[in-house]
């Protein structure tokens, strides 16, 4: 039997198991095995070992047949295993029949009760609660911390250790920088972080990754912001709240700018259908478009693309002033990262090569001047798409296909996870049907977006954010609150401020999972 092949200095001993079994009322292990069977580490494998022993004489099916057709069920309610007949693969007899001889032969057994048929074809067992406790629990004392986890799971081949460990890229989190860390941005940490530490747990090499949003236009309107609003004494002071809250006042001139403009188009239209003259209007709607916070941002943006060193000198002061705090906030959270990445670390060459292979197939095609993928043919949801603006300046899509491409140069992923709020849904679906026609679909198969709703009523631009900094010093104090009440068990406590700070983010995280994604 494949025992071994969960055993470590972690796990119960095959013999010891043995043993526990044999004091059950089981005179021997189960017979049968695969290399994907852990009995030492997962009870639950054990239990299939032992009822596919039972079934394979009964029906005359295959072992690995039985094995694989044995699922968990939804609810406990409904068993612990289930075995639909039809699964069983038996020519000649009909599923219903199947079932009930099941039952009708199923021996006695010191780890299982005799089954039942539900809905004519479905056979449900329930373990012996007795055995399972004890199974359970002298599992938990030997594997302690590692309890319910496998490394084994990780394995490129189960049965050849030697082929080495699957390796996962989960990137999550990614905030903008110069933005405080909101807590709209907390669900995709707490997430990734959670599906980082399953995924080491079960044996991946697993690299976290924060892919931040360091590039676009937007750090233009915060350039120009800057020279109009900024402060170099309230910048060295409080840099990431100087800098939102430069951010914010220079994003209402450019709504208001916006909001004009399309009034004036509006009247406009009015003078035009009463012959009036409107040339005043068309000016000021002129002078705004060219020399609105829009436009400036827009050719700053370009300068940062073309290498100016005096943009790329700005831009870079705001964006490692915000990876400090950032690392600060994740401290708090228990959270890391193994690559600090982003869309300004995109190397040109890969976006000019994606831009090659897209032109070389007829995937791309020119449309006013600007590139375009037409993935309406593909699918009518997936729509079309830009990948180049009319100026030559790439667009959020354009960098992760190129950063796609790099990914998998660097680290030869073998899974490739995106933690990204359910407002992406289209856009990480468009990004994966373009690697597949670029003749990537080996790298597009091995990519999946993990969606979530984000949290409502925040916005950057119009200075509604809450900051996650803010909450979490809002709960560290209330927790603290919370604890005075009990003066006496509040003396016991060796550090109560740190306590209360975790106790706090740990309510925060935990409040913020209960929902669904």
């Amino acid at each position: 039997m494949a025992l071994s092949n969960g055993a470590s200095a972690h796990t119960q001993p095959v013999d010891e198991l043995a043993s526990s079994l044999q004091a059950l009322g089981l005179e021997s292990l189960p017979k049968y095995s695969n290399p994907n069977t852990y009995p030492t580490l997962n009870p639950v494998d054990l239990y299939r070992s032992h009822i596919t022993d039972l079934l394979a004489p009964i029906t005359g099916v295959e072992p690995d047949i039985i094995y694989g057709a044995l699922q968990s069920t939804q609810s406990l309610d409904y068993g612990d295993l289930m075995l639909a007949a039809p699964a069983l693969r038996l020519k000649g007899k009909k599923p219903d029949a199947v079932a009930n001889e099941i039952v009708d032969q199923f021996p006695e057994s010191a780890l299982v009760d005799k089954p039942s048929v539900d809905r004519k074809t479905t056979i449900r067992f329930f373990f012996k609660p007795m055995p399972l406790t004890s199974l359970v629990l002298k599992s938990i004392l030997q594997n302690g911390e590692n309890y319910g986890f496998n490394q084994n799971l990780g394995l490129r081949d189960a049965s050849n250790p030697s082929e080495g460990r699957k390796s996962i890229i989960v990137e999550f989190s990614s905030p903008n920088i110069a933005k405080p860390f909101h807590a709209g941005h907390l669900r995709s940490t707490i997430i990734g972080g959670f599906l980082s530490n399953m995924y080491q747990k079960a044996g991946w090499d697993v690299t976290r990754m924060n892919y931040l949003g360091d590039w676009g236009k937007q750090y233009g309107v915060l350039a120009v912001g800057f020279d109009k609003y900024g402060s170099e004494e309230e910048l060295q002071k409080n840099p990431i709240g100087h800098l939102y809250d430069v951010y914010v006042k220079i994003s209402a001139v450019s709504r208001e700018e916006g909001e004009r403009v399309k009034g004036l188009e509006e009247e406009v239209k009015k003078l035009r259908e009463s012959n009036e003259p409107t040339a005043e209007k068309e000016a000021e709607i002129s002078r705004i478009k060219n020399e609105g916070v829009d436009e400036q941002a827009r050719k700053y943006f370009k300068r940062m693309t073309e290498g100016d060193a005096e943009a790329l000198g700005v831009w870079k002061r705001f964006r490692d002033l915000s990876i400090v705090k950032y690392k600060k906030t994740y401290a708090r959270l228990n959270i890391w990262f193994d690559d600090y990445s982003g869309e300004s670390q995109v190397k040109d060459e890969s976006m000019e090569e994606a831009a090659r292979v897209l032109e070389e197939k007829g995937i791309s095609e020119q449309s006013e001047g600007a590139v375009m993928v037409d993935l309406e043919k593909y699918s009518k949801r997936l729509g079309k798409t830009l990948v180049k603006k009319k100026d030559g300046t790439t667009l959020y899509l354009t960098r992760d296909i190129g950063a796609n491409q790099e990914r998998y140069d660097k680290y030869h992923f073998d899974k490739m996870i995106y933690v990204v709020a359910s407002q992406q849904d289209l856009h990480l679906a468009q990004l994966f049907k373009i690697i597949e026609i670029m003749g990537r679909k080996e790298i597009a198969d091995k990519c999946q977006h993990i969606s979530f709703g984000m949290v409502l009523g925040m916005s950057t631009r119009k200075g509604t954010a809450k900051f996650l900094d803010d909450i979490l010093e809002a709960v560290g104090e209330k927790m603290h609150e919370v604890m005075k009440t009990n003066q006496s068990k509040y003396e016991q406590v060796s550090d109560p401020e740190q306590t209360a700070d975790t106790l706090g983010i740990s309510a925060v995280m935990v409040q913020d999972m209960t929902g669904k994604r």
